[in-house]
């Protein structure tokens, strides 16, 4: 019995007549149940929509385990979405993303902040999670005694006798804190109570079961003040009333100010639009647009400084993007590319790696991390129309003639050549 081959691979070259392999919607898995190729072909399932983002064609999706929840940052058109990764809200962050390609971003986090960096090749701009809500409990004309008050409904109040009840959270049994020296005490004994900060039985209820997830809490002498953990608009619902007792009142019947979502900029140096951004070390790196150059925002900054600055050594072609591959910035240009590392230097924290610079290019859009023997590696499109590979300390190429016939034939469409 004849059998018919399977093809490995799609292949298309035209110019030698050859006929063409397709292979659509399918990767090679090997098979020990196929006797003669020893491989079958697996069907590849359908992007699945997770939701609708207003504004154009999805130009890019951005997620990094860690930072901002996890969450899910969708570029729609000029568009900015944030999409919880529990699927629960979809909020669009004021701004503008420029242009029709796929945007550059970065991400910084550190003790205190959490930034997202975007460049379109017109503006540098960042994002730091939305305004949380807030709100402020006020003692006026009178102490602290045994008043009662109401957060999202659950009761709060102060006793010296913290587990007397016993205490559960409800209106007729409320949790308790320990009353302090004076009213700054009492005050700053229920943000502790909130924040689940210090000894239960002695400082407020045993039965306490942890701190709350929803909202913390701060004090100073005359108020008690509620910040929730969420930045999107359910916070705005968190209910604050006082139930029982004078003396205290709060600014609102919920917390307020949440779910201010907004991209704000950064001023690139000379006024030259931002390109590329990768991270490392802790650090952004930024390209300036047309330029061998590229700038470094330091860890929990905002700004560019202009004297952080480096430029691309083995050829003074423009960066065309940038990537990290575990401790290494790959930093590639129109016809070359380099390899720097994180020195430690605090004046120039950032060296390239010597003998790793070669006279290779990238078409832009194409460098993307891969996973290749389970180590990090970027593949990319050359200057050459070559598909290649680049780790390990050399560039190697995976591309056969059809693709690379494929790829100058879409480069040209693209550039208008005949």
């Amino acid at each position: 019995m004849v059998t018919v081959p399977l093809g490995l691979g799609a292949y298309k070259r035209t110019a030698p007549g050859m006929p063409e392999v397709r292979l659509e919607n399918r990767f090679v898995e090997k098979s020990p149940t196929n006797l003669e190729e020893h491989v079958a072909l697996i069907g590849r399932p359908g992007t699945v929509s997770l939701a609708q983002f207003a504004g154009g064609n999805i130009r890019a999706n951005y997620a990094k385990l860690g930072l901002f929840n996890n969450d899910l940052f969708v570029v729609s058109g000029a568009n900015f979405w944030r999409y919880t990764a529990n699927g629960a809200a979809k909020t669009q962050i004021t701004g503008t993303i420029y242009g029709t390609g796929t945007p550059y971003i970065a991400w910084m986090k550190g003790i205190g902040y959490e930034y997202l960096f975007i460049a379109d090749g017109l503006l540098l701009q960042y994002y730091t999670g939305g305004t949380k809500a807030t709100g402020t409990l006020t003692l006026s004309g009178g102490s602290i005694t045994n008043q009662v008050i109401n957060i999202d409904g659950a009761y709060y109040t102060w006793n010296n006798a913290v587990d007397t009840g016993p205490p559960d959270g409800t209106s007729a049994k409320p949790w308790r804190s320990k009353l302090g020296v004076n009213d700054a005490g009492s005050l700053a004994n229920m943000a502790n109570l909130i924040n689940y900060f210090g000894i239960p039985g002695t400082d407020f209820s045993t039965a306490l079961p942890g701190p709350n997830l929803d909202f913390t809490a701060t004090s100073d002498a005359t108020h008690l003040y509620i910040t929730s953990t969420s930045s999107f608009a359910s916070a705005n619902l968190i209910a604050t009333t006082v139930f029982s007792g004078s003396f205290l009142a709060w600014g609102a019947a919920t917390l307020t100010g949440g779910n201010v979502h907004a991209l704000a900029l950064v001023e690139m140096p000379d006024g030259v639009p931002a390109k590329a951004l990768t991270n490392l070390a802790g650090y952004v790196l930024v390209s300036q647009g047309n330029t061998n150059k590229f700038f470094w925002i330091t860890p929990g900054a905002v700004t560019i400084n202009a004297l952080n600055f480096a430029s691309k050594e083995s050829n003074p072609d423009p960066i065309i993007d940038m990537l990290t591959v575990g401790d290494l910035a790959y930093i590639m240009g129109a016809g070359s590319s380099e390899v720097w590392y994180a020195s430690g230097a605090l004046d120039v924290p950032f060296s390239p790696v010597k003998g790793q610079a070669y006279a290779r290019g990238v078409v832009e859009g194409s460098p993307v991390v891969v996973k290749h023997n389970e180590l990090d590696a970027v593949m990319l499109i050359s200057d050459d129309s070559k598909v290649y590979m680049v780790g390990g300390g050399g560039f190697t190429c995976v591309s056969n003639n059809g693709i690379e016939e494929r790829i100058r034939t879409r480069l040209r469409l693209e550039q208008s050549l005949p």
